[in-house]
């Protein structure tokens, strides 16, 4: 792609199409999102409200820090404070896509109020091709996707909606950040999903949940690593399932079955089989031998993770413990670190066993609600990947 010629045609497009109107964009302080204002605000200048959204999702201090990036840009920029509206609209909803339709339904009916109080007709958002093909695919309704989907936006919220990156890919907009000089920590920041913090609270939110998540999302990014890379918190419940896969891991490590744990979570997690959605169980496993926590090479642990789902089919993704004496607590929680080029496809990255052990024991002692820490081994496919 020819970069320099993308950003001309862009700023041509956005130009047109807005003419001597004010334009909003909703600014994550994501990739996206950011090189998508950017790009208007070169087109358009102060005609741009960039605003951030503060959901209640968001990791501690996020807010503050998108807008002194922001204003260190000069880009009109505002905070709208919506936490409690979209935390209350989120109360008793425990399936992923619900989870998801709430949230965009919230999301957009907030920018149509602040479109309307900024006096902006128009909508610029950085949608890019990974959010409008799951959608249309059903493996996951993104936020930002609405005219793909058959949804008005001029009818529904009062806005037309502007999407210069939508048919890029997430390695594609980097080089365009790049040429636009957005500077290498953002351009290259590891993506944070739309929702936030919603997606990673497997299963219902709950605020004492979402602190947890909050707390342990810091802990996870100071010591992991990889072009994805985070924490999610799951309730601790546990649900009898037939499964073979006590017997599959003794006779994958040659171990005896009595050193072998599993537990199947009650929570199902989104994963992918093909091009459709596989909203299914999450197994985790433990091997604990006289001489303490089995660590396996990651990559053995990948390999015996295609075994079980194999061989398992209500099941998407297998979780490794990395605590060797779980303790009585209500939440468990999963350390996820992926390589990646463009999103639609992730390894599993072959974190140190130091390293991940050293997170779980921070996480522990941070945490007293959380009963166990376990490192996720499952590539997409057959896992998406963020669990909701």
């Amino acid at each position: 792609m020819d970069v320099e010629k993308f950003i001309e045609n862009q700023c041509e497009e956005i130009k047109h199409a807005v003419g001597s109107n004010k334009a909003l964009i909703a600014c994550s302080g994501g990739v996206d999102s950011t090189t998508c204002a950017v790009l208007a605000h070169k087109a358009i200048g102060d005609n741009l409200q960039c605003v951030f959204i503060d959901t209640g999702f968001m990791r501690l201090g996020e807010p503050q820090k998108v807008k002194s990036f922001f204003n260190s840009l000069g880009l009109p920029f505002k905070i709208v404070d919506a936490k409690k509206r979209f935390i209350d609209a989120q109360k008793g909803l425990v399936d992923a896509e619900e989870k998801r339709k709430n949230f965009r339904s919230n999301f957009y009916d907030v920018l149509s109020e602040t479109a309307k109080v900024e006096g902006c007709k128009f909508l610029v958002q950085g949608t890019i091709a990974p959010d409008w093909i799951e959608t249309k695919g059903g493996i996951k309704s993104q936020h930002n996707v609405l005219d793909q989907i058959g949804i008005n936006p001029v009818e529904k919220y009062g806005f037309k909606v502007i999407e210069p990156l939508v048919n890029l890919y997430k390695d594609q907009v980097r080089g365009v950040a790049i040429g636009l000089g957005i500077r290498m920590d953002i351009s290259h920041r590891q993506p944070f999903p739309g929702p936030g913090l919603l997606v990673r609270v497997v299963g219902e939110v709950r605020e004492d949940k979402l602190d947890i998540e909050k707390r342990v999302t810091r802990i996870a990014e100071k010591h992991l690593e990889g072009s994805q890379y985070f924490a999610a918190t799951m309730d601790d419940e546990e649900e009898e399932v037939e499964n073979n896969i006590r017997e599959i891991t003794s006779e994958f490590f040659k171990i005896k079955p009595d050193q072998i744990r599993v537990k199947v979570l009650k929570n199902f997690v989104t994963g992918v089989k093909g091009d459709l959605r596989a909203y299914k169980r999450l197994a985790t496993l433990s091997v604990v031998s006289d001489s303490g926590l089995f660590k396996p090479d990651i990559e053995k642990l990948v390999g015996l993770q295609v075994e079980i789902i194999s061989k398992n089919p209500d099941f998407t993704r297998v979780a490794y413990s990395l605590t060797e004496k779980p303790r009585k607590g209500i939440y468990i929680i999963l350390l996820r670190s992926v390589e990646t080029r463009d999103f639609m496809t992730a390894n599993v990255r072959k974190i140190p066993w130091e390293v991940l052990i050293k997170t779980a024991e921070e996480i522990m002692e941070e945490c007293k609600e959380v009963s166990e820490v376990y490192y996720d081994v499952t590539p997409k496919p057959p896992a998406t990947v963020e669990y909701e």
